[in-house]
């Protein structure tokens, strides 16, 4: 049961068809997904708003292991994905506050919540690079190079994503800091990024790969604690480290892939952690650029679905708190 749901997440998160967009593919020298092929990212720049630039980080689990990376137990997408056939973020639909803006889209084949670079050998000699720090910024130097995107000419940036891409859009704020506009406006919307693990949640990855994670979040100010898997007793630290960037932080309460799949805790304790002094709402109230939404729900992913978007907190949309953080709105939190 669990498996054919995470198959599911994992294979339909992009797939939506996206309306009046049209991307272009770019295949980025010396990245790779983490079955060795090439890694390609995607652009559209047509009939858009080229100095505000929307930046999508795809979700899609992760893995440690032959099972968990190429099955039976499979927790990550490990191969290319064949075309763009992505609706994304809802917050792109017309009528949105990012409808006009640029769009670059980073897949996620590489299973390391884009802060791995590294290749790892699991079983049977099976190897999967762990590429999603370095893809980044390759795919960065790499548009920059032929001119697709003009990044110092941004002046308005919103990096987002969810599950594995609402950690990357945290971990690669520093990355975009430094290529755009120092006066640009800068937003994070971080759907569903977990954050309340249970005790062992970090036992599972290798030394390796932990050391990537390590490395990836102390850029942002947050040193890693691998005898707990609660994390978000130290985002205030992030807020802090990111003061330059509007964050939202959307999280179910009782999200059952956060929990019960990957959190190593069941999800009336996942539940307990996030309404609890150390949770994501409370370590987001007293800090002026950083917010938190956090309904009492066992849903996961809610901007990727329009469905799920309507989801509320207190009277307000998922689709609305994220506009309301984009407008530039803070000290709201939502429960």
């Amino acid at each position: 049961m669990i498996k054919s749901i995470l198959v599911t997440a994992i294979l339909f998160l992009p797939v939506l068809a996206l309306q009046a967009r049209s991307f272009k593919t770019y295949t980025i020298p010396g990245a790779y997904c983490g079955n060795g092929m090439s890694y390609k990212v995607w652009v559209d720049t047509e009939k858009t708003d080229q100095t505000k630039l929307a930046v999508e980080f795809m979700g899609g689990g992760a893995c440690w292991s032959l099972s968990s990376c190429y099955g039976p137990n499979l927790r990550a997408w490990v191969h290319p994905l064949p075309k763009i056939v992505s609706k994304m973020n809802v917050m792109l639909k017309k009528g949105s506050p990012l409808e006009s803006h640029s769009v670059l889209y980073f897949p996620y084949c590489t299973a390391d919540v884009f802060a791995g670079d590294h290749k790892a050998t699991y079983g049977l000699k099976s190897k999967v690079q762990h590429r999603g720090h370095s893809n980044i910024l390759k795919s960065i130097n790499y548009l920059q190079k032929i001119k697709v995107i003009n990044f110092k000419a941004v002046d308005d940036i919103v990096l987002y994503g969810s599950s594995a891409g609402g950690i990357g859009s945290l971990l690669h704020s520093k990355t975009f800091d430094k290529i755009i506009h120092p006066s640009a406006k800068r937003t994070i919307i971080s759907d569903s990024p977990g954050l309340h693990f249970g005790l062992r949640f970090w036992h599972k990855f290798t030394k390796k790969t932990i050391s990537d994670f390590k490395s990836a979040f102390k850029k942002i100010g947050l040193r890693l604690d691998t005898r707990n898997g609660m994390i978000a007793h130290k985002v205030p630290n992030v807020c802090k480290n990111l003061s330059n960037w509007n964050i939202g932080f959307l999280q179910g309460s009782k999200d059952f892939i956060m929990s019960t799949v990957f959190g190593n805790i069941s999800a009336a304790d996942h539940r307990e952690l996030v309404y609890s002094h150390r949770g994501i709402l409370s370590m987001t109230e007293e800090i002026p650029n950083c917010s938190a939404w956090a309904p009492d729900s066992r849903l996961h992913a809610f901007l990727l679905f329009p469905d799920r978007s309507s989801t509320e907190a207190q009277g307000v949309s998922a689709l609305d708190f994220g506009t309301q953080i984009y407008n530039g709105k803070t000290d709201i939190n939502y429960r």
